[in-house]
């Protein structure tokens, strides 16, 4: 008792009506006290003080509520967590924080004036959030074209075909602003990979379909989840490096090189996966925006499709890339497929070389 009394500052006179309770508001006499195991937590008052804990529960209640009313995608994901075993220090930790960066009132702020602390070391040309996340994404293409670039042009830097696929690719990226629309929360559903509050979910690996880890990120909230957001990758499934450039420059090397079916390549190179179908179609894309940790470097066991390289080959095919009109109506079903998921603002009448041939083609 004269521990309780000097900790919280109790008169000498008051040590003996100091009431002892555990947090259950069981009263613990002398005797009680004896038997009680080492380590439990106790309440001292006098009498007449008010004795009830804080209401921990509500609180965490309201904390949750609030967050989910910021964040409605979360809920399957808290369940998610709930269910997990109460070993999973991780995830539990990893939900917590989400859940305080939901709770953010800064999430909706989108201006450099409103929200001057997001945007500190960033160029001074940016004024909203989107417009940075926008610039990312592209930032992110414009490299995955440059890395494009300098494996085709090496060692046959003036090669035909390999020139027109450069011009082909870099057309088609400007036209689709070089997929910015990814990372900007005010796009359409359609064409961003977050919802419409910034919230990002990883995809998983590339051989899986759904991330095994409770890894989300909103990197509208703050400017450490907008840096932290910067080493989420856009990984292809179809090996980049390993696969698909090595493949689409033997390809354009070859006597059919003229009928490289270019639009299948700008898919693999540039176009996020749709993860919420199990379609095999070339209209999938080949990008999954996943976390570092899910992000596996070791060789893919992913494969091209051979029957999707080569359009069909046709003699009466022009040579600067343009097609005739047996050409475009053979090829017009096949592009109307993959339409949603690729190159929204072209049109099948006008394409170049890389016109997608119709999926029932066949290669001769």
């Amino acid at each position: 008792m004269k521990k309780c009394r000097r900790k919280f500052g109790y008169k000498k006179s008051d040590e003996k009506d100091i009431v002892v309770y555990l947090t259950d508001d069981t009263q613990v006499d002398d005797e009680y006290f004896e038997i009680l195991p080492a380590g439990t937590h106790l309440r001292v008052s006098l009498p007449g003080e008010v004795t009830t804990p804080n209401d921990y529960i509500q609180q965490l209640s309201t904390f949750l509520h609030r967050c989910l009313q910021q964040e409605p995608n979360l809920h399957q994901r808290v369940y998610e967590c709930l269910k997990e075993p109460p070993t999973s220090d991780g995830a539990a930790a990893a939900l917590l924080t989400l859940l305080a960066r939901a709770a953010s009132d800064t999430v909706s702020l989108t201006s450099r004036d409103k929200d001057p602390e997001w945007f500190k070391g960033l160029d001074t040309k940016f004024n909203t959030k989107e417009g940075v996340m926008r610039n990312s994404c592209e930032s992110r293409m414009r490299g995955y074209f440059q890395h494009t670039r300098r494996e085709l042009l090496a060692d046959i830097p003036h090669h035909p075909h390999i020139t027109n696929a450069i011009t082909f690719f870099r057309h088609h990226l400007h036209q689709t602003r070089h997929n910015s629309s990814y990372f900007d929360r005010s796009a359409s559903d359609s064409e961003r990979l977050c919802d419409d509050k910034g919230l990002f979910s990883c995809e998983g690996p590339y051989d899986q379909h759904t991330c095994p880890s409770l890894h989300f990120i909103n990197p509208y909230t703050s400017r450490e989840a907008r840096i932290i957001f910067s080493t989420w990758n856009l990984d292809h499934v179809i090996e980049k490096s390993r696969t698909v450039l090595p493949i689409l420059k033997a390809s354009l090397s070859s006597k059919r090189g003229q009928n490289v079916n270019l639009q299948y390549f700008h898919q693999l190179l540039f176009l996020h996966k749709d993860t919420t179908t199990t379609t095999t179609t070339t209209s999938s894309g080949n990008l999954k925006l996943v976390h570092v940790a899910c992000h596996d470097k070791k060789p893919h066991q992913l494969k091209i499709e051979p029957k999707y390289i080569y359009l069909i080959e046709d003699s009466t095919d022009n040579i600067d890339g343009s097609h005739t009109s047996h050409t475009r109506k053979r090829l017009q079903h096949y592009n109307t497929r993959s339409k949603k998921r690729c190159l929204r603002t072209t049109t099948t009448t006008t394409t170049t070389t890389g016109t997608r041939r119709c999926e029932k083609s066949q290669v001769k």
